[in-house]
């Protein structure tokens, strides 16, 4: 990382996060760890000392973010004994907590400048991002959701009985004080968002609703209550209406939206991260990967009716942010841009996309004051692409093509081309 008072980036492309057109020849001055200014070149007088940054040719943005990663499953889990259970679960806690800080590492070198995790354990997420913050290690900025929520036998109730120690990996719930008690124990871990499970998994067999009307909106009456927002694990219809009632605030996957789901997101304000990658890769990648033919064969139909609740929230419009389900599977850390390549194959604009990834995400998160878009007083997050993503959305899924990364002001990654 390298941190100096002032810089100047000279010269590029300026997609600011807004959706407004690029300014061409642009220059953007940065004091601290703030935009100061945003101009065309010939408006900008540069202070004396400042470092100057010649990015003619190449695009600004603002940094990405993932708002659904799991940090604490990853790719490599598939190659370390589990000893029966799911991936990863049979891995000490110190283990946990090293991949979990090289895959936001990952994200970061990737260009992705900030990340929420969805579902944590032993509040390792939670870790990662206070020795973040601390400046202990380098990373994204790292929002944590705390652990799992779910019910007994619901769809993160992951390890046996006689295994369960104090609720480490899944914090399971049942009834309104049970749900109030699992909120609060997020909140005294410092958790800055609740993430339960509305519903069951797409290898789940019905539509069923894990958590009652009672229990959610006791839930999300008491995150509320302490200013966490709360998001939800909503693969099918009847939980996801059940959710949207009780008042959260991001619907995650939604993958069997209705006219009357839609409808009722765009009422209460509530947020969608489709998380389109998580089936595709599945779908068309899942071989290369050791999965069960029969686990592919019945995301097939799933991948199809997800594609059609995208479709059907698109053109509705609701508030659509960028997630991409990493560490599930064949998703791997640090390839979240595929996200927004899948975006744009299923009905988004580039430009759509990269604000999908920026200021969307950033509303999402309730940091629009301060992140999202590149403008004065913001923090700077600012990444430089050695190409045009408005020509082709998957330039940013090459890490090499990403050439500058800088987070709050600071640099954390240079491949520009030095003299």
């Amino acid at each position: 990382m390298a941190e100096i008072a002032t810089i100047a980036l000279i010269g590029g492309a300026l997609i600011d996060g807004s959706g407004a057109e690029p300014l061409d020849n642009a220059a953007i001055l940065i004091s601290g760890q703030r935009v100061e200014q945003v101009a065309p070149k010939d408006q900008v007088r540069l202070p004396r000392g400042c470092q100057v940054l010649d990015v003619a040719g190449q695009t600004v943005m603002p940094g990405m973010m993932d708002v659904h990663v799991h940090l604490n499953m990853g790719e490599q889990d598939l190659a370390i004994p589990s000893a029966g259970l799911a991936p990863g679960l049979a891995d000490p806690w110190p283990l946990r907590g090293i991949k979990a800080f090289a895959y936001a590492r990952r994200a970061l070198e990737a260009g992705f400048t900030t990340l929420r995790d969805v579902g944590d354990m032993g509040h390792v997420a939670v870790s990662v991002r206070n020795a973040i913050n601390s400046g202990i290690v380098e990373g994204p900025r790292v929002i944590s959701c705390g652990q799992f929520l779910t019910t007994t036998g619901g769809h993160v109730d992951l390890m046996p009985l006689w295994l369960r120690r104090t609720d480490e990996v899944s914090n399971v719930a049942d009834g309104v004080d049970g749900a109030v008690r699992a909120v609060r124990r997020q909140w005294k871990m410092k958790a800055d968002w609740v993430k339960f499970y509305a519903t069951g998994g797409l290898m789940d067999p019905e539509d069923k609703q894990e958590f009652s009307d009672e229990e959610m909106g006791a839930l999300v009456q008491e995150a509320h209550s302490r200013d966490m927002p709360v998001c939800a694990h909503c693969m099918y219809a009847k939980g996801t209406l059940a959710a949207l009632r009780a008042g959260i605030d991001s619907v995650e996957h939604g993958t069997d939206l209705t006219e009357e789901v839609v409808d009722l997101m765009i009422e209460r304000g509530a947020f969608l991260v489709p998380t389109l990658t998580a089936p595709d890769v599945i779908v068309t990648k899942g071989l290369e990967f050791g999965m069960p033919h029969w686990y592919i064969e019945r995301m097939k139909p799933h991948l199809e009716s997800q594609l059609r609740s995208f479709k059907l929230a698109l053109e509705m419009g609701v508030k659509i942010a960028v997630g991409t389900d990493a560490g599930f599977n064949a998703i791997l850390h640090g390839t979240s841009a595929t996200e927004l390549a899948y975006l744009v194959r299923r009905g988004m604009t580039p430009m759509e996309a990269i604000v999908a990834a920026t200021s969307t995400s950033a509303a999402l998160l309730r940091k629009q004051d301060q992140l999202g878009t590149i403008e004065p007083g913001k923090l700077a997050d600012i990444i430089v692409v050695d190409g045009n993503p408005l020509q082709d959305i998957e330039v940013l899924q090459d890490k090499s093509k990403i050439t500058l990364v800088m987070k709050e002001g600071s640099i954390y990654v240079n491949r520009m081309a030095r003299p």
